[in-house]
């Protein structure tokens, strides 16, 4: 009952002046219902049964990956320890040293030193050689070191007897200066000519014109004689020829190169030779022709 003579129902606290609420239409007479308690519900409670677990794991392997990370971003330097070396050995020699009386062992029989040479008189820088400072002469057919174990004496001495037959149509001098250019260098023409079975002329007429620059290789009929021919067949294959001369039978020669200045020529004056002419291009090689088939017929 309020303080002006009117009710409050029970059921919805409204105020009523009658028996019957005007509101919610109970009367004060029914029995008052419970107040409905709203539950709580927890954040757990918007994930099914499995997102939560999963949710977890997720974050789980997050925080493991962001503290791996950050681990190897902010760790130290490895400080560098120095590696620890071996106690020192003692490298003295131990070898016996010879007796002052006794000579010193050298390479090859060791060199015998200059004439007037005179032990602990001072000389000049150079003087006396060693043996390796003189390398062998170079092959002029290959282009590497001659084998010095060759003998080729008696190959040297039929390239001898060929020159001394050439015919008077033409004339040999020797080459001057002494050089003979080849893909390997400047090679010494007086040294290959004595120790190989070669030989290299310049070719003249008898008016004193340059015919060209000659090469004669010839086997005296030993063993390395025939190679060192049958070398220069291989490198100067008059199979490879590019044009051939042959004006008459039995006298051809074979064109193994040229250019607007020079030809080269190979044929051979016997059997057991080749013979190899550079020639200005402008010449005309029946003049070549004339003299091999003369020396051809000197040396028969």
């Amino acid at each position: 009952m309020s303080l002006d003579g009117h009710q409050t129902c029970p059921h919805c606290r409204a105020i009523v002046s009658s028996t019957i609420c005007s509101i919610c239409g109970k009367t004060a007479f029914e029995e008052v219902a419970a107040p409905v308690v709203m539950e709580k519900r927890s954040w757990r409670d918007s994930f099914e049964n499995g997102e939560l677990r999963k949710l977890g794991i997720g974050l789980l392997v997050l925080t493991v990956l962001v503290t791996g990370i950050a681990f190897v971003l902010t760790r130290p330097d490895p400080t560098t320890v120095a590696t620890a070396l071996p106690p020192p050995v003692s490298t003295t020699s131990t070898a016996p040293s010879a007796p002052p009386d006794e000579a010193a062992p050298s390479v090859s029989g060791g060199v015998k030193p200059a004439s007037g040479f005179t032990p602990g008189a001072p000389r000049e820088v150079g003087e006396g050689l060693s043996p390796w400072e003189t390398p062998p002469p170079v092959n002029f057919v290959t282009g590497l070191l001659l084998d010095e174990s060759l003998d080729f004496s008696a190959d040297i001495e039929r390239v001898d007897a060929l020159l001394d037959d050439f015919p008077p149509l033409l004339t040999l001098a020797l080459l001057e200066p002494p050089e003979l250019l080849t893909f390997t260098g400047v090679l010494d023409a007086e040294q290959v000519e004595t120790t190989q079975p070669f030989a290299a002329r310049t070719i003249s007429r008898d008016d004193g014109l340059e015919v060209g620059e000659l090469w004669l290789i010839a086997s005296g009929g030993s063993a390395a004689g025939d190679d060192y021919l049958a070398a220069a067949r291989n490198r100067w294959d008059v199979d490879a020829a590019v044009d051939q001369f042959a004006p008459e039978v039995g006298v051809r020669l074979y064109l193994l190169g040229a250019d607007d200045t020079t030809h080269l020529w190979a044929s051979d004056v016997e059997d057991n030779s080749i013979v190899l002419i550079q020639a200005p291009a402008a010449m005309d090689p029946q003049l070549l022709v004339d003299a091999l088939r003369a020396w051809r017929r000197s040396t028969s």
